[in-house]
């Protein structure tokens, strides 16, 4: 019987933590959680626990990108 690896698709990530997201925005985690606060983030985070995490296709489409 063969076994294949799951797929990429499968794989692929779903969420960026607010540290991905701030490198991935080249600023400071703080910029972030200051402009969430302050409502002029233009992703809407998910609160995992204590923790805020953002749509990676979210992300994806304001910046342009494909997911």
């Amino acid at each position: 019987m063969n076994v294949t690896p799951a797929t990429t698709e499968a794989s692929e990530k779903l969420w960026y933590t607010e540290a991905e997201l701030a490198s991935l925005l080249r600023v400071h985690p703080s910029t972030i959680s200051r402009r969430v606060r302050e409502g002029t983030l233009p992703v809407e985070p998910l609160l995992v626990g204590a923790r805020r995490v953002y749509a990676v296709a979210e992300v994806h489409r304001l910046a342009g990108l494909r997911s």
